[in-house]
């Protein structure tokens, strides 16, 4: 391959690996505003889950614990979003900021304080990361001109979560489009005086989209 494929290709590659937390940022995003929640805490949920995941990954050893820390973490600013926007009344907006501002404070002190790594966590090693997945037949099928070195250098040997990031985009389609709850979830934002004259509490339709959404943020991380 030529030294402008190889550009290419690691170009691409790059891009499709770090846009699967946008993408999971992006959808969660998606669910609170179908819900009628604004939701702009979704960069500190990203950064907190990233904190939280890394750290346990490190002390544990153990990557399975660092995703479930790291989805715990965005469950919690999850909540602490819909405490004050919809248990209080408050300001979402306000709200959601200052989520951003707590994590991007907490995340780098208390690095710092538990590692003393200038605000940074420790290199995790290989059992505390997930590792890449290679795709079938991604050698032989490598030697194909132009889509052969897409499929092995791009879509195989990325991680699990790059995976997921891109087939939850269909998946929320379907779930948004096709299935009760998210019908629901579309009438709560659109009509809530409606969906609550009809029997449903809108309270929890919002709540039950915040912690999807911290869930996926707390991944993306």
């Amino acid at each position: 391959m030529s030294a402008a494929g190889l550009f290419f290709t690691s170009l691409l590659a790059s891009t499709v690996r770090l846009a699967a937390p946008l993408i999971l940022a992006a959808l969660a995003g998606l669910y609170a505003e179908r819900s009628g929640v604004v939701d702009i805490g979704l960069e500190g949920k990203l950064l907190f889950g990233a904190f939280a995941g890394a750290a346990i990954a490190a002390l544990s050893g153990s990557a399975a614990s660092g995703l479930a820390a790291a989805i715990a973490a965005g469950l919690l600013l999850s909540m602490l979003h819909g405490w004050f926007s919809i248990a209080l009344g408050g300001d979402q907006i306000v709200s959601g900021m200052a989520l951003n501002l707590v994590a991007a404070g907490a995340a780098p002190s208390l690095a710092a304080a538990w590692f003393h790594q200038g605000g940074a966590t420790p290199p995790l090693a290989a059992g505390a990361r997930f590792a890449a997945i290679a795709l079938p037949l991604a050698g032989p099928l490598g030697g194909l001109p132009i889509v052969g070195p897409i499929y092995r250098d791009v879509l195989s040997g990325q991680s699990l979560f790059v995976y997921l990031a891109w087939l939850a985009v269909p998946a929320t389609a379907c779930i948004l489009g096709r299935t009760r709850w998210g019908l629901r979830l579309r009438a709560v934002g659109e009509s809530p005086q409606a969906v609550a004259a009809s029997g449903i509490s809108v309270g929890g339709m919002r709540w039950g989209a915040l912690a999807v959404g911290g869930a996926l943020c707390g991944i993306g991380g």
